[in-house]
């Protein structure tokens, strides 16, 4: 059905009531469904996680934290007691009226070590995805053939490597040259030559020079690098590759000495980390590493810049040694509690990293964590807001 309107029947006093009768009920309706619509359409499921530690202090004075922000409130109250560890449910929060915040002790589990039963895990890694997605996850656009062909890829150096390690840990496949830069495809290609070179290398251990069937191997080292086996260094290879656009002659932008990327897998997915300023790190990072600068400097003085925070040792949590905590921390629903975590980076930490790491990883759910510089082969481990090791072989 059509209706018509006359000018006529326009000016008529009856349809100026039913006008503005229809803009202020029918119209105002529509609006509100319109912009709840909008709302549910475009704004994250979880928003809250977004919202800076510090939000208090840009609300007007006599507002509280808990009438802006409710849902933000509900969900990440730092004085919201936890379930202890142990306990079904454990780590997640629990209501005010539940039992008292357990003590950090209480809350962290020991952290277990490896047996003679993780060299027989080491040879079960087969193709395709380990533990859920990943390559989807991290490099955005790529078919679901090449998130296969990428992780098969891997998962083959991956477990060539902690063989190979066993028994010759200081060997390393050749560096990547980045011949296909910005794209998956040469990501692919590395991965798959990276694979092949580590596997003949592993033969020849194996067999002797030559082929000739040799003296065997002496038994494994009786501590293993890594409870699973991850090949850091090629998937830092994949990461540059990638995010790595090409100039007007085809050749990489991005350097491999400029900038740093830190890899680990957790929980079977997939991470990277970055510094600002490099491909990949967006304006979420940034926005959480101002939060967390300002709430580190609140709460450590003595160890964090005050005066300028622009500074060192506060430009820390720019670094790809942060950066890649607080994304695993906000992807985690208990943050990093009762986390062993091999994170493995392309450069050596700095001295910024060395005074802030250790309290940033505290306020994520002190996590044991252990950082392995790939190119160097130093190793830190940190734990309870210190260094337990810092930088030794």
């Amino acid at each position: 059905m059509v209706i018509g309107w006359s000018r006529g029947a326009l000016n008529a006093p009856g349809a100026r009531v039913s006008i503005r009768f229809f803009r202020t009920i029918v119209m105002t309706e529509h609006e509100s469904a319109w912009l709840a619509h909008q709302r549910a359409r475009w704004m994250r499921p979880d928003a809250e996680r977004w919202i800076r530690p510090d939000a208090a202090r840009f609300l007007k004075p006599g507002i509280k934290l808990a009438d802006a922000f409710p849902t933000l409130v509900r969900k990440y109250r730092p004085d919201q007691p936890r379930i202890p560890a142990g306990q079904p449910g454990g780590g997640r929060w629990t209501d005010d009226w539940g039992s008292a915040p357990a003590a950090l002790s209480d809350l962290i589990k020991p952290i277990p070590a490896a047996t003679a039963d993780d060299l027989a895990n080491l040879r079960e890694v087969g193709g395709g995805r380990r533990g859920g997605g990943s390559v989807g996850d991290v490099f955005p656009g790529a078919s679901a053939r090449q998130q296969s062909l990428l992780d098969q890829a891997m998962a083959r150096s991956s477990s060539a490597l902690a063989q190979i390690r066993q028994y010759d840990p200081d060997w390393k496949p050749r560096e990547s040259n980045l011949t296909r830069p910005g794209s998956i495809d040469g990501a692919i290609a590395e991965a798959e030559a990276r694979a092949r070179e580590s596997e003949a290398h592993l033969d020849r251990l194996r067999s002797g020079i030559g082929g000739n069937l040799g003296p065997p191997l002496d038994p494994p080292r009786e501590s293993l690098p890594s409870m699973r086996p991850f090949d850091g260094q090629g998937w830092i290879n994949a990461y540059r590759t990638i995010y790595n656009e090409p100039n007007l002659f085809g050749e990489p932008m991005w350097r491999p000495d400029n900038g740093t990327v830190a890899a680990a897998e957790i929980d079977g997915k997939l991470y990277f980390g970055v510094n600002s300023g490099s491909p990949g790190y967006g304006e979420a990072d940034r926005f959480e590493a101002d939060g967390w600068r300002w709430s580190l400097v609140n709460k450590y003085p003595d160890i964090m810049r005050t005066d300028n925070i622009g500074q060192r040792p506060n430009d820390a949590l720019y670094h790809a040694e942060a950066t890649i905590l607080m994304r695993a921390a906000r992807d985690q629903s208990s943050l990093l509690a009762d986390r062993s975590i091999d994170i493995q980076v392309d450069r050596e930490i700095c001295n910024s990293c060395k005074a802030v790491l250790p309290k940033l990883a505290l306020e994520l759910g002190n996590p044991y964590v252990r950082y392995i510089e790939v190119d160097t082969g130093m190793t830190s481990v940190m734990r309870n807001g210190s260094w337990l090791l810092w930088r030794q072989k």
